[in-house]
């Protein structure tokens, strides 16, 4: 029986889609379960796998935005069966998986003819106004190339002949899908969300003792390496307990809490920066935890995650130690409303009592949304994190 498959909901908050790369050609057989196509979202890259055995057929062009729900491909009983595909026929998302879907193939449906409108009167889809915004295009100049709806890869073809035609020293590259994304989410969350920073430096020298009398513990019962990134993440879950108003986000004029502790961690995958989300942390021991966030990391950089776990989260933590930076100040990972950004642990000088000493040290900032909280909140949330790193055998607790 020949199937249709359909653009995914991957995630509550997609409502349309872009094939990046097909994975299988038309006429190529594929299985159950095999990855078939490669959609771009409004957080990430994901590989998506096939729901029926059979033979590829009818793909749609790579790079068309289409809403969800919408047939983009069909799998047929035979090599070159040739199955009617309807690229613009919608289907109820409600009934798709996080893993795509396919249903019996239907019926034929007319399609229209394209418009003769200039193009002034074409609709554009909003990740190619948003390109088309980056690139400083004016998306009324921009046509489709193929039927009436603007599209991204619209927009990259009219940058490139503007390129062509404009003699220039250097030439913009044109962006990877996981860049536009970023660029995409970065770009509206400084835009939308009034930020505000706080920073504090962290003595740092009981911190790193007991990671090192951790580590053979560690090892034993869950076969995971502490990390200063793990000590840090425990520490956000407990400033997260304690400091409860921050633990809540920004929706349609009102701020919502949340009802779980799930914490973020940036992930610097080869596709781009990815931020998968520990459900339940608040819960998790501390080698739990870092059970958990060796096993989300190594999954973000072979591009094995699950829709879920990238949506949502109470806060997120970014650590650029590891890269020798010491203090940066990060853009929230929306909707959450703090993102703590920490810096390398080094030797600096500190005052301890009344002497200059050579501490490790490290230094943290804090980016809040001032629509959530004021900055007597966040220098609370900010300080029960330093408290827990300096006396960091509250952890164990």
């Amino acid at each position: 029986m020949p199937y249709e498959i359909v653009m995914p909901q991957l995630g509550l908050t997609m409502t349309e889609g872009a094939v990046t790369t097909w994975l299988k050609q038309p006429g190529e057989r594929i299985e159950k379960g095999e990855m078939l196509f490669t959609v771009e979202t409004d957080k990430v890259e994901m590989e998506v796998e096939s729901t029926g055995t059979g033979y590829v057929s009818a793909l749609i062009q790579a790079g068309e935005v289409v809403p969800v729900g919408t047939v983009i491909a069909t799998i047929g009983d035979r090599p070159g069966e040739t199955i009617p595909l309807h690229p613009k026929a919608a289907h109820d998302a409600s009934a798709l998986s996080s893993n795509g879907a396919a249903s019996p193939a239907s019926e034929s449906v007319p399609q229209s003819a394209p418009a003769t409108s200039d193009a002034r009167n074409f609709p554009a889809s909003p990740r190619a106004r948003a390109l088309a915004k980056s690139l400083g295009i004016d998306i009324q100049q921009v046509q489709p190339g193929r039927g009436t709806r603007i599209v991204e890869e619209d927009v990259i073809r009219f940058d490139k002949e503007r390129q062509q035609s404009e003699p220039a020293k250097q030439k913009s590259q044109p962006l990877s899908a996981s860049r536009r994304i970023t660029a995409e989410r970065t770009s509206q969350s400084f835009e939308r969300a009034p930020h505000f920073y706080l920073g504090a430096e962290v003595n740092a020298t009981k911190l790193v003792a007991l990671r090192q009398d951790l580590q053979e513990i560690s090892q034993k019962r869950t076969g995971t390496k502490l990390t200063v990134t793990d000590l840090l993440l425990k520490a956000l879950t407990m400033a997260l307990a304690e400091e409860t108003a921050v633990n809540a986000y920004w929706e349609n004029g009102s701020v919502v809490a949340r009802d779980s502790i799930d914490v973020g961690l940036a992930v610097q995958a080869p596709s781009g920066l990815i931020v998968p989300v520990i459900r339940e942390a608040g819960s998790l021991s501390l080698f739990d935890l870092a059970a958990k966030r060796q096993d989300v990391a190594n999954r973000a950089r072979s591009g094995s995650l699950r829709a879920e776990e990238l949506s949502g989260g109470s806060a997120t933590l970014s650590n650029l130690g590891t890269e020798g930076v010491d203090w940066f100040q990060a853009i929230l990972n929306p909707p959450q409303s703090v993102i703590l950004a920490a810096g390398a642990i080094a030797k600096r000088p500190m005052v301890v009592g009344d002497r200059l000493e050579a501490c490790d040290s490290l230094i943290l900032t804090l980016s809040v949304d001032h629509r959530v909280l004021d900055g007597v909140a966040g220098a609370k949330f900010l300080k029960v994190i330093k408290r827990a790193l300096e006396s960091p055998h509250e952890m164990l607790v």
